[in-house]
C-alpha cells in the first residue's frame, strides 16, 4: 500500500482557472521558498487538470539525486533547495514530469544593466538553478494551499495511511472517499471517450456528466438553435 501523503485532482471538477497555480506560488514565498507555482494545469483535448508530484514512494528523483537535496521523508520527497546544484537528472527521472527547473534572481548582480539575463533565466549563469516540485506545502499549518483555493473542489490530499484526507468545502465526504479509493486501488482516473461496450471505469465525482466547460459549450449551443 502506498505510504506518501499525495495532492491530485479530478479532471471532471477542474475548470482551469489557474486559482491553484497562484495559491501555490504564494505559498512558495510565505515559506521561504524559491516563489514558482509547484504545480502546473494541463489543457488537453478531454479536459484540464493540474498536475503535480505523485510523492512516489520509490521516489525515482531521490534515488538519482547526487547531492541528497532530494529526500525520503515519512510522508513525502522533500526538497531542500539549498543543496540542489541544478543538475536536472530529477526531471529526467520523474514518470509523471511533475518535476521543473527553475532559477532565482542572485543579488550580486544588476539586473537593470545586464538585460542578456532577462531571456531563459533559469539556464543562464550566474543564476542559481534549482529543482520545483511540490512539497504538499510542508511547513504551512493548514496543508497544501491549493486544496483550500480551488472553487470547484477539484484537488484533494490524499492521506493513504491515516486516511486523513484534506478536502475542499465544495465536495462531501463520502463522494472525496470514493474517489480516494479508486485511485489508491490503481482504477483509471482519466480516459478518452469511447464506446459503451468498451468504456473503461473512470472517476467521477458526484456523478458529474460532463466537465464544466463542456456544460458551458452545450448551453451555448442552446442558446443559439432558439
Amino acid at each position: 500500500m502506498k505510504q506518501h501523503k499525495f495532492v491530485i485532482a479530478d479532471y471532471k471538477r477542474c475548470i482551469g482557472c489557474a486559482t491553484c497555480m497562484a495559491s501555490c506560488f504564494k505559498s512558495a514565498y510565505e515559506r521561504g521558498k524559491l516563489s514558482k507555482s509547484r504545480l502546473t494545469v494541463l489543457r488537453q483535448a478531454y479536459g484540464v487538470m493540474p498536475t503535480q508530484c505523485r510523492q512516489c514512494d520509490d521516489g525515482p528523483c531521490a534515488n538519482v539525486c547526487p547531492t541528497g537535496a532530494l529526500r525520503f521523508n515519512e510522508s513525502c520527497i522533500e526538497l531542500h533547495e539549498e543543496i540542489c546544484i541544478g543538475c536536472k537528472l530529477c526531471t529526467i527521472a520523474c514518470p509523471y514530469g511533475a518535476i521543473s527547473s527553475n532559477a532565482e534572481l542572485m543579488p550580486s548582480i544588476n539586473y537593470a544593466t545586464e538585460p542578456k539575463y532577462y531571456l531563459e533565466i533559469e539556464s543562464q549563469s550566474g543564476a542559481k538553478n534549482i529543482a520545483i516540485k511540490c512539497d504538499i506545502c510542508n511547513g504551512r499549518e493548514n496543508g497544501p494551499a491549493c486544496v483550500e483555493v480551488c472553487p470547484t473542489s477539484a484537488i484533494i490530499m490524499v492521506d493513504p495511511v491515516s486516511h486523513n484526507h484534506k478536502l475542499g468545502r465544495k465536495i462531501d465526504s463520502e463522494a472525496a472517499e470514493s474517489f480516494v479509493d479508486k485511485i489508491l486501488a490503481g482504477k483509471n482516473v482519466i480516459c478518452a471517450p469511447s464506446t459503451k461496450e468498451s468504456q473503461p471505469e473512470g472517476i467521477v465525482i458526484n456523478e458529474l456528466s460532463a466537465t464544466p466547460n463542456e456544460m458551458a459549450k452545450s448551453s451555448q449551443n442552446l442558446g443559439g438553435a432558439l
